[in-house]
């Protein structure tokens, strides 16, 4: 650490950022966190370097080149069939004890994540959960039987173990391994030896962060040190776009991974069928397979290219997020509140912080179709309605949401204490 206290600025950290599926362009929103705040550290005098895990077998692993990012990387390249859970947790120490980091902010992982933290006991660690991680071994959804479930691996860890084994069972027998699955079986994630590590894990670690104070609850008995910290947005790449045509009508749109049954696709068309049959007219976009079968309102997208998102949500009037799951977060809301895009969303997990009733869009309960119906006929029927709460959307998310802000107002002070 150089410390630069005597010239009145804040100390210079070094901090490595481990990450096991990092790539970019992007997967996912996780991608996204990691490069902006390894990027904002870097422009605020931090000494950062990422190091990401590259398997050439692995469409999710380290697809990104390490030279073209804005900042210091470094990937870890293991040959087809050579990631193994010795090898990646030897190869990832070895290269944090010769760079000797301040700080080790271990983000993007499975199963894999608590060996490694136990590997680098000796650093200060700070895990960042993007999802239910913790608490859920089947897929980090916490998603069973079409409702949130209430079990948690730490307390109920028989159940938890026997859940995950019926769901990797077909994948396992198959051969059909992605990085989830790899992950379960070369760590043996449904022993109890694997049980005592993940506790001894989470609590040799320095601090977790989460990203909504719901989240806190799944940790909050296996760490001391819990930083509650939202992901955020770029408000220069999502900008409102100008007057729609008056006589068009109004579009919706329902971006994420529509095809999980936990994002709620049911509950937005049976919502919108509703609305069809009482005679309004609209537009429904979602990001599902092209060609895919529906009522005339409804037009499936298929995938958009993270550069091609803004453009998607411009070209909208409403956003809708029907989630059935306790959503981490919400990313797709905040993306469509700074275009300046009025919110429907359920009631669920991190989605009840980032919207706010009445004044940047619409709550209703989660798996009533009658309740999302309700929330979108005001916004269907007012224009005016919808560019109001559209800027005040947009206004929350410059003075809250925005990368600068984030970065000052939750990392600034977590590392320099």
């Amino acid at each position: 650490m150089v410390d630069n206290n005597r010239k009145g600025v804040l100390p210079v950290m070094r901090i490595a950022i481990v990450d096991l599926l990092f790539s970019w362009p992007p997967h996912g929103g996780a991608d996204v966190d990691v490069y902006q705040v390894a990027q904002g550290l870097c422009a605020r005098g931090h000494e950062v370097h990422l190091f990401y895990v590259h398997d050439p077998s692995s469409w999710e692993r380290g697809q990104a080149t390490a030279d073209a990012l804005p900042f210091p990387a470094k990937r870890l390249v293991f040959s087809p069939g050579g990631l193994t859970l010795a090898g990646v947790t030897g190869r990832i120490r070895e290269e944090l004890e010769r760079w000797s980091p301040d700080y080790v902010l271990l983000t993007q992982g499975y199963f894999l994540k608590t060996p490694i933290a136990l590997a680098l006991r000796n650093f200060r660690v700070i895990s960042r959960c993007y999802a239910h991680e913790t608490a859920c071994h089947k897929d980090i959804l916490r998603f069973k039987d079409g409702k949130p479930c209430p079990n948690e691996y730490y307390r109920t860890p028989d159940l938890c173990r026997a859940c995950a084994a019926e769901s990797q069972r077909s994948a396992i027998t198959q051969r059909h391994y992605n990085a989830w699955t790899w992950e379960y079986m070369e760590t043996q994630a449904w022993t109890p030896d694997y049980y005592k590590q993940f506790m001894d894990a989470m609590r040799s670690l320095h601090a977790v962060i989460v990203t909504t104070e719901q989240m806190r609850a799944q940790v909050a008995e296996l760490c001391n040190q819990i930083h509650v910290v939202p992901h955020g947005v770029d408000p220069e790449q999502f900008t409102p776009r100008g007057d729609a045509a008056a006589d068009a009508p109004p579009v919706i749109f329902a971006p994420g991974r529509l095809e999980d049954p936990a994002k709620g696709l049911d509950i937005l068309l049976a919502g919108t069928q509703l609305l069809a049959d009482e005679g309004r007219r609209f537009e429904v976009r979602v990001t599902l397979p092209e060609g895919r079968s529906g009522p005339p309102w409804l037009h499936p997208l298929g995938k958009i290219p993270h550069d091609a998102m803004p453009r998607a949500y411009q070209e909208a009037d409403i956003s809708v997020t029907p989630s059935l799951w306790d959503e981490p977060f919400g990313i797709v809301a905040l993306e469509a509140m700074a275009t300046a895009l009025p919110v429907c969303a359920s009631e669920a997990g991190g989605l009840r912080d980032i919207v706010v009733h009445g004044e940047t869009g619409m709550l209703f309960e989660r798996g009533n179709a009658k309740a999302l119906a309700a929330a979108l006929r005001p916004l269907l029927d007012d224009p005016a309605l919808r560019r109001q709460m559209g800027a005040a959307g947009r206004t929350r998310v410059l003075q809250e949401y925005q990368w600068d802000v984030v970065l000052e107002r939750y990392y600034g002070p977590m590392f320099a204490a």
